[in-house]
């Protein structure tokens, strides 16, 4: 029980079933019985007395083949069964965090595996403002929202206890992996003190999506001042305990200068929605991983923590008006995006085929990397099969509030597992 409270619980009784009350009047007993009543007979009744007693013995040890038949059938079920209501409740209700000490948390191969699974809650994550209803931005808001009854999709790997019948089995110890939901209270609950994003539009996304799921107030027009001015966008949360940090860098160019101006204690990045050719993107890439193998020795020398989590990109989907749900088939997904006479000819320039091996040589040098606190966010497996909720014409950019909160659950995710080095990551 939490806050030091204790609660009494007061176990109910049960009777035995019949079977249990009558194991004393078997074997041993009987024989007991049988031989305190012969002594009294005549020695005309002897005869008779020693029939007696043979049936008695042959049905003394009959019954306890049979009573020990029905312990070991019946027993354990009995047991299990006759739990008072408020043992079982006891069970079903004890504090999550015990449970996920003697659990492990999803590992990243296991939150690949997964599907969009349809829910309905009471209400959404967050309204967006004003300035996301009107004029060039009216897109943004999905054209289904409603901030009650809210009716969406949440992420659920296969092997995860997120569904209740999946919890209900990790907390017995059938090995279920943990996925928690979104919880603004348990983000701030770990202690970070600033966090950067960056990157271009759909890093933008993500930085506006958390700032409103923490409740807070996010401009559409900020991330243009980012881009314009050559600034970060900050917004102070968690209780005045957090800072977030927002810079626009398509190529991720600016991100020395975030370092210097913010020392960010963790970074969020992400590019690729700009494209450029193979060579041009793995060089780029490879001069941010140095400049974070350099920030991340520095903090660790001056005993702070840090991490770096590098979000995979999502390609567009030609045709996205077309579709009203998920699809939770990846195969059918990237067929669809590889089949170029699907796209209208002014989005053939973006190259949406490609996002995939790009991602790859991101993963391979982080890996070839000396940076020791990352994680990598997929966000390519999880939203490729999301062709719906963008914004027709724009097949690229996506709607709130929607499927880039599933970013917010994956970051909260891997922030909780490099919290306890006992969780694999």
């Amino acid at each position: 029980h939490s806050h030091g409270q204790h609660q009494q619980v007061t176990k109910t009784k049960t009777k035995p079933p019949p079977a249990l009350a009558t194991v004393g009047i078997g074997g041993s007993h009987i024989i007991a019985l049988a031989k305190e009543a012969r002594s009294s007979l005549s020695p005309l009744s002897l005869g008779l007395s020693n029939h007696i007693l043979a049936v008695d013995v042959t049905m003394g040890r009959r019954m306890k083949i049979c009573l020990s038949a029905a312990l070991l059938v019946w027993g354990p079920y009995y047991y299990l069964f006759s739990i008072s209501t408020i043992q079982l409740q006891l069970i079903m209700e004890t504090n999550d965090n015990n449970f996920k000490k003697a659990s492990s948390y999803c590992t990243r191969e296991e939150i690949k595996q997964g599907r969009w699974t349809e829910v309905t809650l009471p209400e959404a994550h967050y309204i967006p403002p004003e300035g996301y209803r009107k004029g060039v931005h009216a897109s943004s808001v999905c054209l289904d929202f409603s901030p009650t009854a809210f009716n969406t999709y949440e992420w659920m790997p296969h092997n995860s206890s997120s569904n209740h019948f999946g919890s209900i089995l990790n907390r017995f110890g059938f090995g279920r992996c943990i996925f928690d939901p979104w919880n603004p209270n348990d983000f701030c609950a770990l202690g970070w003190k600033s966090i950067a994003i960056v990157g271009d539009s759909l890093s933008w996304e993500h930085y506006s999506s958390l700032v409103m799921s923490l409740g807070l107030h996010s401009d559409p027009n900020d991330q243009f001042v980012s881009r314009r001015l050559k600034k970060n966008i900050i917004t102070i949360a968690c209780n005045s305990t957090l800072k977030l940090i927002y810079r626009r860098s398509d190529h991720l160019e600016y991100v020395p200068h975030v370092i210097r101006e913010e020392q960010p204690q963790m970074l969020i990045l992400n590019k690729g929605s700009h494209p450029v050719n193979d060579e041009i993107y793995k060089a780029g890439w490879q001069e941010t991983i140095n400049t974070l193998e350099e920030y991340e020795q520095n903090l660790t020398e001056s005993g702070l923590p840090s991490l770096f989590l590098f979000r995979t990109t999502v390609p567009g989907h030609p045709q996205c008006e077309i579709y009203t749900a998920p699809v939770n088939n990846i195969t059918q997904m990237e067929a669809v995006i590889a089949n170029k006479s699907s796209y209208k000819a002014n989005m053939l320039k973006f190259r949406w085929w490609e996002f995939k091996a790009q991602n790859a040589i991101m993963e391979n040098l982080l890996t070839a990397s000396r940076l020791r606190n990352y994680h990598i966010l997929d966000a390519y497996d999880i939203n490729i099969r999301r062709p719906d909720h963008h914004r027709p014409p724009d097949c690229l950019h996506n709607c709130f509030p929607s499927k880039t909160e599933v970013y917010h659950q994956l970051m909260l995710h891997f922030l909780k597992v490099s919290a306890n080095s006992s969780l694999h990551s």
